[in-house]
């Protein structure tokens, strides 16, 4: 198992679940100090990995970013389904989907930030890579407020008039605001006031 106390770690290539560790432990390297401000020796150190095994197993400093940055992703987007799929009405779902997100943007959370917004602040619109990634992470999140926001409808709890995606897309955008408030330092009362107008285009 990697670990970052290890004294020797081996030469070789990681072995698959050992990669994926060292990867999740590279996403707290560069979310605390972004991708540039993170040197090798940080991303060795935080990640338990010898200079020799990092390159076999990434080849450089920007595949490993590329790897964690997937991996946020991918956590991201199955936590938000797992909320806005749960049983009982899709816009008591909605709501708690806002909720955590409200959570995640004051206190110590809130100040730390999205990872994925850092990402997109430091290096968009320059690098392609990226800019793909979070552009699709985005849509993702949009195509999963809507298809709540249709099961809303179904079941009479949002007018049907209303136009699916671009409330998703609406609610997205006031979900992101809010991560870079916290970044300001926004408090818990701000976080749940700005649920509670987001979700009035919804009735």
């Amino acid at each position: 198992m990697v670990s970052s106390t290890s004294s020797s770690p081996s030469p070789g290539r990681p072995r698959e679940f050992e990669l994926e560790e060292a990867v999740r432990k590279a996403k707290e390297v560069f979310w605390d100090r972004g991708y540039h401000d993170a040197s090798l020796p940080d991303l060795l150190d935080g990640m338990g990995l010898s200079r020799g095994s990092f390159y076999k197993a990434f080849g450089d400093k920007k595949g490993v970013f590329v790897r964690a940055l997937d991996a946020y992703i991918e956590d991201a987007l199955r936590e938000v389904g797992e909320v806005l799929g749960a049983q009982g009405s899709p816009l008591s779902a909605i709501r708690n989907a806002l909720l955590r997100n409200a959570d995640q943007s004051f206190g110590a959370e809130g100040l730390r930030g999205c990872f994925v917004v850092l990402t997109a602040t430091e290096m968009l619109p320059g690098d392609e890579e990226v800019s793909g990634r979070v552009a699709s992470l985005f849509q993702r999140l949009q195509d999963l407020y809507a298809k709540a926001i249709i099961r809303a409808q179904a079941a009479g709890e949002i007018d049907p008039r209303r136009d699916a995606p671009t409330l998703a897309r609406f609610l997205v955008c006031q979900i992101q605001g809010m991560r870079v408030l916290g970044k300001a330092g926004a408090d818990r009362d701000d976080m749940r006031a700005m649920i509670k107008l987001a979700l009035e285009p919804l009735g």
